[in-house]
């Protein structure tokens, strides 16, 4: 008998635990995470930037806890400090791939971050950077650069209504809400293949009711940092995660075990 009692108080402090981390930074500006994605980028992804193509440069992801304004955008906002204690400012800047209507918080910084033996350490917003809400993001400074080899990790993930402006087509008629999951790089499935059976089965979702499920299915599938899981339970997603070695970066390195908790964009 006190077995069948002690279940469901823990699935209690569990899930009351996740909706209070996330509470905590639902609203704190701040950079996420950077990652250093690819080393080196193909010479085309400058035309990204509108550049055209240049050698020896890397790809590092830069995402951020809030929408980022893309007319404040600029290479010199950023400073790239690397292993040699060298600063460097990136080539470019610029938020796509993903800028489709709710993504639009991970800028893509290209430049040559691993010159020789070093590698980047630490990112910093030196200059004019603005948030959608015109916040502006001078100061803000990560210090941890996630590695080549790491493999990406869930950094933020986000409550919609099915019938969001921005996610039309992305989930079937019989989704109650679809989340959002933002990677700190892009992803796929394993060598750039489509995401399939394998990664809508290795997402596991915490609701408030304390139950687990896994998506219906996986929308937004692009090779953005970006990936919609559509779930028809009604409870209230609380936090999601992910099994290792299913979800691919750029340079086919897999995902570690990862877990987030969801924010609430829905009106309740």
């Amino acid at each position: 008998m006190k077995l069948f009692t002690t279940i469901p108080i823990l699935c209690f402090f569990v899930v009351a635990s996740a909706q209070e981390n996330v509470r905590e930074s639902e609203n704190e500006i701040r950079i996420l995470s950077a990652y250093h994605g690819l080393d080196p980028l193909p010479p085309r992804a400058t035309r990204l930037c509108g550049l055209p193509p240049a050698r020896d440069q890397d790809g590092m992801p830069v995402a951020f806890s809030v929408q980022i304004n893309s007319a404040s955008i600029s290479a010199a906002a950023f400073a790239v400090e690397t292993t040699s204690g060298e600063i460097v400012t990136p080539l470019c800047a610029t938020l796509r791939p993903a800028i489709e209507t709710l993504e639009q918080r991970t800028v893509l910084l290209i430049g040559p971050f691993s010159v020789g033996d070093s590698l980047p350490l630490s990112v910093e917003i030196v200059g004019q950077l603005e948030d959608v809400d015109g916040n502006s993001l001078a100061g803000l400074k990560i210090e941890k650069v996630t590695n080549l080899a790491a493999g990406p990790s869930l950094v933020f993930a986000e409550r919609f209504a099915p019938d969001t402006s921005g996610l039309e087509g992305e989930c079937p008629a019989d989704t109650a809400q679809a989340l959002q999951l933002t990677w700190e790089g892009g992803v796929t499935g394993p060598a750039g293949a489509d995401l399939d059976e394998a990664q809508r089965t290795a997402i596991s979702i915490l609701l408030e009711n304390g139950n687990r499920v896994t998506p219906l299915s996986l929308g937004d599938d692009d090779p953005d940092n970006h990936v919609i899981a559509c779930v028809t339970e009604t409870s209230p997603a609380v936090s999601v995660s992910v099994e290792a070695g299913f979800f691919h970066d750029p340079g086919d390195d897999a995902n570690p075990e990862t877990r987030i908790g969801v924010v609430s964009r829905m009106n309740e």
